[in-house]
């Protein structure tokens, strides 16, 4: 049967999807795994590409604290201490996770997209188990490779038009396999979107190996395959099918363990798939996973988002503040408590920008060294001072005597003036110097500029206590060195 729509080429469908409907993932994507090429710290860098998103931050810290990846229920409040306690890694994987999900649940969605959604996160919560049975060395890199194997297939059947409603259309009349609809009706199997998007966006190198030579990629490639087999399986067929029983035994010799102990462990990965997906915001996506026992019709999932910025949260300073004394008495290094400290004032005290700049060795310049929130890169790019001769300029004078400030909004204090309010705008801002053992090594900066809201006595004192506990901790730290 000839294609009623006309055919574009595999270049011309991922040219579209890279640079038309999906250009916010790819640089998405780019900039988290740039971090990870990165040595200057790279918490703080991975930070900075969370928290500008407080949906993204709120989501990382759910999964964080979920029982698959934190079963011993360490409390996490901040990033940076979920990169200290689970790893950069899978941090790192995290946020690769919960943007593409943002990229496809923002799309034009229909049921196969959905579908193919939950299977792709089911199958990667099946297979990092599976890779942690097999000790693997990087079971993340597993999960990531998994999740984004049939990232083609959720590209087209999100941005698809036409040709989606027609290849749907096709594999649910004729008794063509997928593949087969797929290069009758585009003239190219998906899996080949798939490929072609993972080289152009440099993603996980198991994954480019694995869709390169599906047949030819050992056992780490065996594991992303039946993971996708059982979770296609389960789907089709329910979890007591001989299909999917069938598939569970290979897995079992795969990860060298007992049928019925990998059986009760994939039926608790199914579960759990089904709250992590909800945690990275694709709710329909997890009910379309299939749970052992329980009817698809009597599931109700609930999306958790974020708001735009951050609000203040007395109860979540005081977590964070726990935190931050527990690493000041691990040890922990400068820049953990510089991060911890901001991420703070960000979350905890409810502001839209915080950014640390360092003072240069002979006291002449600041610049900006880390920043988070709305317009961090931005902000950071711009916030650099040279002292002038005879002009007054409040960092400067922080710098030089210490203190933290207040500073109104247009028409306040002539220390704050058009070179400052060049950089950081009109509205009122907090700043403060920060001290390592008496010595002003740089200046702390908050504000609401962006949203607009006030600045109150509250969030002023709140934002000086965290500035003292930098200074403690940077103090307390630089004297065990």
């Amino acid at each position: 049967m000839a294609s009623n729509v006309q055919q574009q080429s595999l270049e011309q469908w991922v040219s579209l999807i890279c640079n038309r409907e999906m250009p916010i993932f790819g640089q998405t994507v780019q900039s988290v795994i740039s971090v990870a090429e990165d040595d200057d710290a790279p918490a703080a860098k991975l930070a900075g590409v969370v928290l500008k998103d407080a949906s993204m931050t709120a989501r990382v810290l759910k999964l964080a604290n979920s029982v698959h990846y934190n079963p011993q229920r360490t409390p996490m409040s901040t990033i940076s201490r979920a990169v200290i306690v689970l790893g950069f890694k899978t941090v790192r994987n995290m946020c690769l996770s919960i943007s593409l999900v943002d990229a496809f649940v923002k799309g034009n969605a229909r049921d196969r997209l959905t579908h193919s959604l939950g299977q792709a996160i089911h199958a990667a919560v099946q297979a990092r188990s599976i890779a942690c049975e097999r000790k693997d060395d990087s079971p993340e890199e597993v999960f990531i490779a998994t999740l984004l194997y049939h990232i083609g297939d959720m590209a087209f059947w999100c941005f698809s038009g036409e040709a989606g409603d027609e290849l749907d259309e096709v594999m649910q009349r004729s008794a063509l396999t997928p593949e087969q609809a797929q290069q009758q009706v585009l003239g190219f199997p998906l899996r080949e979107v798939s490929r072609r998007l993972a080289e152009e966006w440099h993603l996980n190198p198991l994954l480019i190996q694995t869709l390169n030579h599906p047949n030819d990629s050992g056992a780490r490639g065996r594991n992303i395959a039946l993971a996708h087999e059982v979770v296609a399986a389960a789907a089709a067929h329910g979890w007591e099918a001989p299909e999917t029983q069938q598939v569970m035994q290979e897995i079992g010799k795969l990860a060298g363990s007992e049928t019925r102990r990998v059986i009760d462990q994939i039926h608790r990965n199914a579960r759990e798939a089904a709250e992590i997906a909800t945690y990275y915001g694709a709710a329909s996506a997890a009910r379309a996973i299939p749970l052992p026992g329980i009817s698809p019709t009597t599931r109700e999932v609930k999306a958790e988002r974020g708001e735009e910025y951050p609000q203040p949260d007395g109860m979540l300073q005081l977590r964070i503040l726990r935190e931050l004394a527990a690493l000041m008495e691990s040890g922990g290094d400068l820049n953990m408590i510089i991060e911890m400290v901001m991420e703070g004032i960000y979350r905890g005290v409810g502001m839209d920008r915080v950014l640390f700049a360092l003072v240069s060795p002979d006291k002449q310049a600041i610049r900006a060294k880390f920043a988070v929130g709305h317009g961090n890169e931005s902000l950071q790019q711009r916030f650099h001072f040279s002292r002038e001769p005879n002009r007054n300029n409040l960092f400067f004078e922080q710098i030089d005597r210490g203190g933290v400030a207040h500073a109104e909004g247009e028409g306040g204090s002539t220390s704050v003036d058009s070179t400052i309010r060049g950089v950081v705008g009109m509205g009122e801002f907090f700043s403060a110097a920060v001290t390592i053992n008496g010595k002003n090594i740089g200046i702390l900066f908050a504000d609401r500029a962006l949203s607009g809201r006030k600045l109150d006595g509250d969030c002023f004192e709140s934002f000086c206590h965290f500035a003292k506990q930098a200074n403690m901790g940077l103090s307390l730290i630089a004297a065990r060195r």
